[in-house]
């Protein structure tokens, strides 16, 4: 097993079809548990955090970064970020790399559940963009500016208890860019590809 506190906790590298980390395959036993961050937000449930990560008995656990409005937002508004619960999103990192677990880290939602593209389509509504529908937040250029916003303060962001940027810490195993995307006006998936596009070349 891997050990988080030594030298060896390398970044997961792809090798052809296979993952590889500190020199051998990566084979992921993973599970999906959203809310790690919003629990983490609390102190009342924080410990719930640690113990889903230690009690899992897994390598991989795949969770929401993002909370876009509402109750205990992680985005308040476009551009606006509650530090609060950004330090409860570098505690989940921590703990996740303390109990050597690697993390997917999801960006945003398809569905309404913690904001999702709903929200950002409201934001937009709000500033007065004529917006018709929410698959209007893969191609409205605001409304991608929102996003691509969020997405870079999260990836560079540095953690308040490692230390270490997102983007370079080991324990970040991959990005999800939408949880379960969808964009129904566009079937053939061009519209996805070119949103994917964006976030990453601009």
């Amino acid at each position: 097993m891997e050990d988080a506190h030594h030298h060896h906790w390398t970044m997961v590298e792809r090798r052809g079809t296979q993952l590889w980390a500190s020199g051998r395959p990566f084979i992921i036993h993973g599970f999906n548990t959203y809310w790690l961050m919003s629990f983490a937000a609390d102190q009342a449930t924080r410990l719930r955090v640690t113990a889903a990560i230690a009690e899992a008995g897994l390598n991989v656990c795949c969770t929401w970064a993002f909370s876009d409005g509402g109750y205990r937002a992680l985005q308040t508004a476009p551009f606006h970020y509650d530090e609060d619960v950004f330090r409860a999103l570098d505690f989940v990192v921590s703990e996740a790399r303390r109990h050597n677990m690697r993390l997917i880290l999801s960006l945003c939602n398809n569905w309404e559940d913690y904001g999702g593209k709903a929200q950002y389509v409201r934001w937009g509504k709000e500033a007065g963009l004529d917006l018709t529908s929410e698959d209007d937040f893969f191609s409205d250029p605001t409304i991608k500016s929102y996003y691509k916003a969020f997405v870079e303060a999260v990836v560079t962001r540095i953690n308040t208890v490692t230390n270490e940027t997102y983007k370079d810490d080991p324990t970040i195993l991959a990005w999800e860019l939408i949880n379960e995307p969808r964009c129904p006006s566009d079937p053939s998936g061009d519209t996805l590809q070119v949103f994917i596009t964006y976030v990453f070349f601009g």
